[in-house]
């Protein structure tokens, strides 16, 4: 609908405006346009013996926060056609539109406004443009509730938060094709910056139906955490937490990167091995769960690639420590690893490499401190922190048995002797040749 000449005059520099010191409006324009700037205090004094003015239009510059008054002061406006109101401070309308025979177009820009309600222009049967441009709206708890006739809808330049419920927009076309400048509408929240609104409901309602089809995800919780910048690939994140599952769900939505699956019955991890719906999973949450072997996941493409992976809480009681020093030494990615509160046995060797690896990757093991395991000491089971652990403790050598001379250590200490002894007859040789010009004695005897 093209709007009047004139009506596009702006309220740019109002505060220069006469009129803006006292809050009034200026006289009616021949053309039914009325300009208020501050307030329309003046209002009732334009007005002729008590009269409604016969304005059409009305340029509404800097109305203060309290909306109030507005409500009244616009009923005395009945012939009103074109509303506009700018550059004003109020953030919410704490009343709906009067029922106005005539008022078609309502334009609301550059102003506070952050919050509007559905039904806030429900009594505008006669309303057929809506421009709600370069406000601070953050959300809309549903559609606006607009007459049958309405025919344009603009949201474009507010400060949209996408993780709110935008999805009637494509729930339902028949509201969604009024919003005119639906593609331009932009999310400024931290998690979606910069992204098409449109973009992220439909990505978000093709997750939503993608996991409520496969009967392994039905009861999970699926979310959208992130959209690559370049490519506008969503990434999704799984959470089956609580759900009495006993083995990892076969199916995962394409480009799902985390699994959280904490607190369930689950034993099995061959999925993220060999099952192709885990190529992207980088994130893996499996705490308190029934686990007792991670074997085998050595040497796979998903432990050399993994992210995170949170293990407490298991029934581990050993794993192949040099299988995941090596997955650990060759993963760039590898960032959080969490392995305490499983029941760790220490042998003398495992006790000792595992207590290696801790120390060696305490930056991605961060609950190292944490890992405790049992172990053997005196014919008594014993529990303690593996990082507080000694050679002495795991490998059973007692404090008395320490301090005897192996026989191993009788051998090195003779070699020792020996060598030092051969090299100091061959100094002692080298000397008397070069001052004495003396040959050893057994160089003489050699024919």
């Amino acid at each position: 609908m093209r709007m009047p000449t004139g009506y596009s005059q702006s309220c740019f520099n109002w505060t220069s405006v006469p009129e803006a010191a006292g809050g009034n409006c200026s006289r009616l324009t021949r053309s039914g346009l009325l300009k208020c700037y501050g307030g329309m205090n003046n209002l009732g004094a334009l007005a002729k013996l008590g009269k409604s003015l016969p304005a059409q239009q009305m340029l509404l510059c800097g109305w203060p926060q309290d909306t109030s008054r507005f409500l009244g002061e616009l009923q005395k406006l009945p012939r009103l056609r074109f509303l506009t109101i700018e550059y004003s401070g109020f953030t919410e309308f704490a009343f709906e539109f009067p029922e106005m025979s005539y008022l078609q177009s309502i334009n609301i820009s550059w102003t506070n406004l952050s919050y509007i309600s559905t039904r806030t222009f429900k009594r505008v049967h006669t309303l057929k443009v809506l421009d709600l441009r370069w406000n601070q709206l953050i959300q809309l708890d549903g559609p606006l509730l607009l007459p049958r006739s309405f025919e344009q809808l603009y949201l474009a330049g507010n400060p949209w938060n996408c993780t709110r419920n935008f999805k009637w927009m494509l729930l339902q076309p028949e509201k969604g094709r009024l919003v005119v400048d639906r593609d331009e509408l932009l999310c400024t929240d931290r998690k979606y910056k910069e992204r098409q609104m449109l973009l992220v409901m439909h990505y978000k309602l093709e997750l939503k139906k993608e996991c409520q089809s496969h009967p392994d995800l039905r009861n999970c919780t699926c979310l959208m955490h992130h959209i690559l910048p370049r490519t506008h690939i969503p990434l999704y994140t799984v959470n089956c937490s609580h759900m009495q599952f006993h083995s990892l769900p076969a199916y995962l939505p394409e480009n799902t990167t985390t699994l959280t699956i904490n607190d369930n019955l689950i034993s099995d991890i061959k999925p993220l091995r060999d099952n192709p719906h885990y190529r992207h999973v980088v994130d893996v949450h499996l705490e308190n769960n029934r686990i007792s072997n991670v074997d085998d996941l050595e040497n796979t493409f998903w432990l050399q690639n993994f992210r995170l992976f949170n293990l407490r809480g298991n029934n581990l009681r050993k794993l192949h420590v040099y299988a995941l020093d090596n997955a650990l030494n060759d993963n760039e990615n590898a960032n959080l690893l969490l392995l305490s509160k499983n029941p760790w046995h220490c042998t003398c060797k495992f006790g000792m490499r595992l207590r290696e690896l801790l120390n060696q990757y305490r930056d991605i093991v961060r609950d190292a401190w944490n890992v405790t395991c049992t172990y053997m000491q005196d014919d008594e089971l014993r529990l303690a922190k593996v990082l507080t652990l000694t050679r002495q403790d795991m490998c059973n050598v007692s404090a008395e048995s320490g301090t005897q001379i192996h026989p191993i250590d009788w051998l090195n200490g003779v070699l020792a002797s020996l060598i030092i002894l051969i090299l100091g007859k061959l100094a002692y040789d080298y000397y008397h040749y070069k001052y004495y010009n003396r040959v050893p004695w057994i160089v003489m005897k050699m024919p």
